[in-house]
């Protein structure tokens, strides 16, 4: 993949202009001491894997096998999209905008507790991840439980309000955020949500994004190629998706896998804010605490 600078090779790159000009945001890397692999991540190295694989079904369509795989993915991801009445009923059904800021950030906590948790069950139902070693799996969803929370909460963005909805049916905008003390990540949330929307992102590609996301390379996996085959299906089904509804321009592909990088940086601020957060003497629940490994 080769990147070109309309702007004489002069932008100015910063975390907003960062997507205008990809050769100059490629050279800012380097200069910073950022090795090429580094940079190469996760959808670059997977458009180039099979396209030098020589990989041709990019270019059919749908086999049923893959139309099986989607139907199952988009069922799996209703029966997961909520949280169970049960769990609902634990949380304060008081009004949030009454609510002080240390109230509002245990309210919001617990309904991230109950963003995370629906993932992981999501996780262990996609077809192959039982195929996988115990000891892989562990580090798959944890790894994954951040990045796939953003993409669940980009679902829910709604464009008429910049809001997010809750599973409660709440809506919640950025102040509400910020009131709970955790709006350090809002902004870019309620962006990438606005991206989505954008985009037009639909409940089968959402659903692929998401195995694909949770079948991605990660440090310390024991048979890493294993993992590797797996997350192949999903790309090989998004790709003949995609192009039975998007067209056959790579460029369409390209940008939906690039949701996958925001993914992974959407998540990696919101490491940081719980590393923040602990300076604040703000505890988080122990499952959060867990499964994001905040030590």
């Amino acid at each position: 993949m080769v990147y070109r600078c309309t702007n004489n090779n002069n932008c100015y790159i910063d975390m907003y202009t960062r997507r205008k000009c990809q050769e100059c945001r490629l050279k800012k890397c380097l200069a910073v001491g950022m090795r090429l692999e580094q940079k190469m991540t996760v959808p670059v190295r997977v458009v180039t894997r099979l396209i030098t694989r020589g990989k041709r079904q990019v270019f059919k369509h749908l086999s049923a096998e893959q139309q099986e795989l989607i139907s199952r993915l988009i069922s799996y991801q209703k029966e997961y999209d909520q949280p169970s009445e049960e769990d609902m009923k634990k949380i304060s059904t008081s009004d949030t905008s009454q609510m002080n800021a240390e109230a509002k950030f245990k309210y919001m906590t617990e309904m991230t507790i109950l963003t995370v948790k629906p993932t992981v069950d999501f996780s262990k139902r996609l077809p192959g991840f039982d195929t996988i070693l115990r000891g892989d799996q562990i580090p798959l969803l944890k790894a994954c439980s951040s990045e796939v929370m953003m993409l669940r909460c980009a679902r829910r963005y709604d464009v008429k309000t910049d809001s997010i909805i809750f599973a409660n049916d709440q809506r919640h905008d950025r102040q509400s955020f910020n009131m709970a003390g955790i709006g350090f990540t809002a902004d870019s949330i309620f962006n990438f949500g606005k991206l989505l929307s954008a985009m037009k992102v639909d409940d089968a590609e959402y659903a692929l994004l998401t195995a694909i996301d949770i079948f991605s390379e990660r440090s310390g996996l024991v048979d890493a190629r294993k993992v590797e085959k797996i997350q192949e299906i999903y790309l090989e089904t998004l790709q003949a998706y995609v192009i039975g509804r998007r067209g056959s321009m790579a460029i369409n592909l390209a940008k939906l896998l690039s949701v996958l990088i925001e993914m992974r940086t959407l998540s990696k601020l919101n490491s940081d804010m719980c590393y923040s957060l602990k300076f604040r003497n703000k505890k988080l629940p122990p499952f959060l605490v867990e499964v994001w490994d905040i030590q």
